[in-house]
């Protein structure tokens, strides 16, 4: 997605701020985006497209819309697909789904368009740019990019430990890896062509569980298992020196649209919104309850996974842009969330 569309009018330059189609003989400004979904066009409003989220203990995968409904030929489960621990999507509502040692790309009608077999270990961790290209990283430490049919262009091994998160910069055609090896993590950049690697960031006695990029700058976010969130460069010099604490687990970080990043913090539970300036928190929302997946759409609305199996806390969380809560939902009680995305998807990644 372009950052910006302009066209002369009134002989100034102006900011194109809406698309526009003729309909009935009158142009009108379009305000939905309209998907195939169950055989048939329907509209969800822009920045609530579609919500995804994998449950693990049912091994379902989840499509639910900006009311929390579960759209039609949802959820998906069987024929394999097992423990959906990530998930991406694009900006036709296409999700990417890494679910036990596969991969599967889903239509946003619940069509299974493509299944990709190539891991013999847990995929932990997914994502994809705006030409389709797909990239996953296992607990074995491989790091693979997927064309846009599921088919595989290349795969790396740079160390022997889990690929714990995924982020691509479409802009520059970089591909960066959060790693956990041992009592170690490391941050790892892939050319997106050939797969060529170097290792950019080390840091003993923390596993780097997330990360996220601002592309304007540009600029990695990462955060460890010791709650630390950091801001380095992309050849990997620290500019918050020793961090910023946000305590518990830092398992999702995210840039939105919006130029705010965001977390959530395991044990701890919260949901937080910060400057990407200094780390420092805009607002936090802690519910009860640990806090693991993380989406944010182009209106700065918050999805969240939380809780335990079996609590009445795990619940995937709506939150608006100020961190007030907007909604709870779970499909049943004995639940178990992960990954969240939601439509178009990740700013850096192109959409």
């Amino acid at each position: 997605m372009a950052l910006g569309k302009y066209c002369k009018v009134g002989g100034a330059i102006k900011t194109i701020t809406g698309e526009y189609t003729k309909v009935g003989g009158v142009i009108k400004m379009g305000t939905i985006n309209c998907p195939k979904i169950g055989g048939a066009i329907k509209s969800i409003p822009i920045a609530e497209r579609m919500i995804f989220a994998g449950e693990i203990d049912s091994d379902r995968l989840y499509a639910i819309d900006g009311d929390h409904a579960v759209v039609a030929g949802w959820p998906k489960y069987g024929g394999g697909i097992a423990d959906p621990l990530d998930v991406a999507c694009d900006d036709a509502n296409n999700s990417y789904w890494a679910c036990a040692n596969n991969v599967y790309k889903v239509e946003a009608d619940g069509t299974i368009a493509w299944t990709y077999t190539g891991h013999t270990v847990p995929v932990t961790a997914i994502c994809v740019d705006v030409d389709g290209n797909v990239y996953t990283g296992d607990a074995n430490g491989n790091v693979k990019r997927l064309n846009s049919s599921g088919v595989q262009v290349w795969t790396k091994v740079p160390y022997a430990g889990t690929v714990h998160a995924l982020a691509v910069d479409y802009s520059t055609g970089v591909l960066y890896a959060a790693f956990g090896i041992a009592a170690a993590g490391r941050i790892i950049r892939f050319h997106i062509v050939n797969g060529n690697y170097m290792n950019i960031y080390y840091q003993a006695a923390v596993n780097f569980f997330s990360i996220a990029i601002d592309e304007v700058t540009p600029s990695l976010y990462i955060g460890d298992n010791a709650g630390w969130l950091k801001k380095i460069s992309t050849a990997g010099y620290e500019y918050w020196e020793g961090g910023v604490s946000k305590g518990g687990e830092i398992y999702a970080v995210r840039v939105g649209h919006d130029g705010y990043g965001y977390y959530v913090n395991g044990s701890q539970g919260d949901v937080g919104k910060f400057t990407l300036s200094d780390g420092g928190n805009v607002w936090t929302d802690q519910p009860a309850g640990t806090s693991r997946g993380l989406a944010v759409d182009q209106a700065g609305n918050v999805y969240s996974s939380h809780g335990a199996y079996g609590s009445v806390n795990a619940v995937i969380r709506k939150n608006n842009s100020s961190g007030v809560e907007q909604w709870t939902w779970r499909a049943y009680a004995n639940s178990e969330w992960r990954g969240v995305a939601v439509s178009p998807g990740i700013k850096a990644a192109g959409f």
